[in-house]
């Protein structure tokens, strides 16, 4: 099995490209790396990701919510990280260059290292933050009371 951070790795080689093509990869790929950890991550926490489309919003908007500063930095960063990913695999048209490849990989090497660098006594509090969250402005309860 796979894991997130093997997308970093092929990111990092895809962004040391010659070609678009390897730069535009490279941002496409370094947002997945992202997005996966940190939906392991929400799962550790005892929330549930839906699938598809609806998982991208529900990370950084949870994250964005969770109380703590570099964590809801991270939700924002990968929010942002989406829509140069959505540049870089739809807007063909619009240049995309070597320097914003190697922005891409460096935004989600960040928001790996900040959730995975994140203390027992944050994760309590930011779950307990984007509980709250979710029951009192998004009235979608996700987490359940057995996380990973």
């Amino acid at each position: 099995m796979i894991r997130g951070e093997e997308f970093l790795h092929l990111a990092d080689q895809y962004a040391q490209g010659q070609t678009e093509a390897d730069w535009r990869s490279a941002v496409s790929r370094a947002y997945y790396a992202a997005f996966h950890v940190a939906r392991e991550f929400m799962s550790d926490l005892g929330f549930t990701t839906p699938r598809a489309d609806q998982a991208h919003a529900f990370l950084w908007r949870r994250l964005g919510n969770c109380g703590h500063v570099p964590l809801a930095l991270a939700g924002s960063r990968l929010n942002q990280l989406r829509g140069e990913r959505n540049r870089a695999d739809y807007d063909l048209n619009v240049d995309l260059a070597w320097k914003d490849s190697q922005a891409a990989v460096k935004s989600a090497a960040l928001i790996i290292a900040t959730l995975q660098a994140l203390s027992n006594e944050d994760r309590q509090l930011a779950t307990e933050a984007m509980k709250t969250y979710e029951r009192d402005v998004l009235r979608e309860p996700t987490w359940r009371n057995r996380p990973r």
